[in-house]
């Protein structure tokens, strides 16, 4: 009787197994992802595809006096973007998708890359985002999509 009742619940498991089962791969079935977003997903494994700039790491630092600058981080990691922006002049200091939100526009107007000259480099920064001529240093850190990383500076 017991090896009766062991086999009873031992077809029971496995048929409910086996049922669970099989509903899990129908509902995967239609929720895949069609071609196009199998293909993004595929390309997205590379950070370097995703590269909406031609450079992974961006970083601004405009200092004016001791105690007032003007900073601009975006990194583009595995694991997503993060964007920084802080203003001692004005008491701004954001982050995130808002931070992301206002400086895209700007990153984008930028077009060197790391065979571009420092001057040209800092003049281009300059007029991307407007920086005041009251300026005493300007440093912008840059690690581009093919991985090389340069800096360039400037004093007043």
């Amino acid at each position: 009787m017991r090896i009766f009742k062991g086999l009873l619940v031992f077809t029971l498991v496995a048929g409910l197994l086996y049922g669970c089962n099989k509903n899990e791969e129908k509902d995967v079935a239609t929720n895949a992802p069609t071609n196009q977003n199998t293909t993004n997903q595929q390309a997205g494994d590379n950070v370097t595809d995703q590269v909406p700039f031609n450079f992974l790491e961006f970083s601004l630092d405009v200092d004016y006096t001791a105690t007032e600058s003007y900073e601009v981080e975006y990194e583009n990691k595995k694991n997503g973007i993060e964007a920084k922006i802080k203003d001692e002049r004005t008491n701004e200091k954001i982050q995130g998708d808002e931070a992301y939100t206002k400086i895209e526009p700007l990153l984008k107007q930028l077009t060197f890359d790391s065979t571009t000259s420092n001057d040209e480099v800092i003049d281009q920064v300059i007029k991307v985002f407007n920086i005041t001529d009251d300026y005493q240093s300007i440093e912008v850190e840059v690690e581009f999509a093919d991985g090389t990383e340069k800096e360039f500076k400037r004093l007043k």
